[in-house]
């Protein structure tokens, strides 16, 4: 059982690391950024106009050519139903971080104040808890 142990973790440990190695080679790999919310509650009356926001912040970022892909993942089924996941993803790191830092200057100047305004008000009486991880994609699978 030791020996059986023992293989199947150096086993694991090159394949884990060559994966990366190769992984960071090629062209087709990516960064995805995964940021995980908690919808306060109900929203009520509210919920076609936070669609609404999320479709015209979406389409705004989307045209921005640092992001690959953007979108969002609505709870279907499972224990709590709060969850909404923002799902992005890029070419490489040093796009997800420019444009992370640039995400709020492109809607400002995509949308008017008085619509940014009542963006930022919708999210806050709806939204809570999150949490941002960063993944990258490994071509060919594991």
């Amino acid at each position: 059982m030791y020996r059986l142990t023992v293989s199947l973790l150096l086993f694991s440990v090159f394949f884990m690391f060559t994966s990366v190695s190769y992984a960071q080679d090629t062209k087709d790999t990516k960064i995805v950024l995964i940021q995980t919310f908690k919808v306060k509650g109900p929203m009520g009356n509210d919920t076609e106009a936070f669609k609404d926001m999320l479709k015209r912040q979406g389409d705004v970022l989307n045209k921005d050519p640092r992001v690959v892909k953007t979108y969002v993942l609505r709870h279907f089924w499972g224990a709590d139903s709060r969850d909404f996941v923002l799902v992005s993803e890029f070419k490489n790191l040093d796009d997800l971080f420019s444009f992370s830092d640039d995400s709020n200057a492109l809607l400002e100047k995509a949308l008017s104040k008085k619509q940014v305004d009542a963006d930022n008000e919708l999210w806050n009486k709806h939204v809570g808890q999150h949490s941002d991880e960063i993944y990258q994609v490994y071509p060919g699978g594991m």
